[in-house]
């Protein structure tokens, strides 16, 4: 079996077929975005090449701006007719040698319904910090909401604006959501970091009286998109703002040709939970996040 680094960008999109084909609810948007060497302060993608040259498993070990601060993502999926023979094993070796002494916790995710990968996970000392549902929405007849009185809410795919300091103080403000506990604080420039190549930024920003009031940033890519964040100033809350703004932003997105939205949200997050119930997002899958001692 050879394990060695992936080519960049070359190997991208085969990357993304492996995983995909062998565990289809796979999310393309954010493993793309994860694959870009750009964007992440600490990147290792490994292929495992079979001796017929076949690929037999992949990984990948990223740390980024808009990551918890000292924690390094890994994932690792194997082929089906592979697994058992310690292709998991030697990936996961080579992913963690000679980690920067920065990055002191590893995590990693799994779907709530895989027991088998839950299992390999708490046998190498992952211990469960959440569980996420992802909910999928079709916005391929979305249109532009009517408006609300006083409340103006614009597609700002960019991400700048005049008052950067007042948006960015509303942004980090609305952040009390489970992942904010957990060490992800989000930021603009963290939001500009996330798409990779091929990938792009769709954000539309609420203000009311002309002050930031809420905000809702994805990734799209092609024909699908991620929701990465909605927030509202907890002194907004109750109006009806988050629903407006993803309402503008979905209407947004249809007319940069996507038609299939994902988005995750904690257990422990029941307000965006039951604003996403509201705009008709449908079960998709629940992902277990773990986190162990890097060393």
């Amino acid at each position: 079996m050879d394990v060695a680094e992936a080519v960049l960008p070359r190997e991208a999109d085969a990357f993304v077929a492996f995983v995909t084909t062998h565990d289809p609810r796979t999310d393309r948007v954010i493993l793309r975005a994860s694959l870009d060497p750009e964007t992440a302060t600490f990147l290792r993608i490994l292929v495992a090449r079979a001796p017929d040259g076949t690929w037999a498993g992949v990984a990948v070990a990223r740390a980024a701006s808009n990551q918890p601060t000292g924690a390094l993502f890994s994932m690792i999926w194997v082929r089906p007719d592979h697994r058992g023979r310690g292709v998991a094993s030697r990936l996961r070796a080579d992913l963690v040698a000679d980690i920067p002494e920065d990055l002191t916790r590893l995590t990693a995710s799994a779907f709530a319904d895989d027991s088998a990968s839950l299992a390999v996970a708490r046998h190498w000392g992952f211990e469960p910090v959440g569980r996420s549902d992802t909910t999928t929405l079709d916005v391929s007849h979305a249109r532009m909401p009517r408006p609300m009185e006083g409340v103006e809410v614009t597609a700002c795919d960019d991400l700048r604006f005049e008052d950067e300091r007042a948006v960015e103080e509303m942004l980090l403000a609305s952040q009390t959501n489970p992942e904010f506990e957990l060490g992800l604080v989000l930021s603009l420039a963290g939001f500009r970091d996330t798409p990779a190549p091929g990938q792009r930024p769709v954000a539309a920003l609420a203000r009311v009286a002309g002050a930031p009031a809420a905000i809702s940033f994805a990734v799209a890519d092609g024909d699908r998109m991620h929701v990465v964040y909605t927030g509202v100033d907890p002194a907004r809350r109750g109006g009806g703002l988050a629903r407006r703004t993803k309402e503008v932003l979905h209407a947004h997105a249809r007319e940069l040709g996507v038609r299939t939205v994902l988005t995750d949200n904690a257990k422990e997050n029941p307000g965006i939970r039951h604003v996403n119930d509201q705009l008709g997002y449908a079960p998709h899958s629940s992902t277990c996040w773990l986190m162990r001692p890097l060393r």
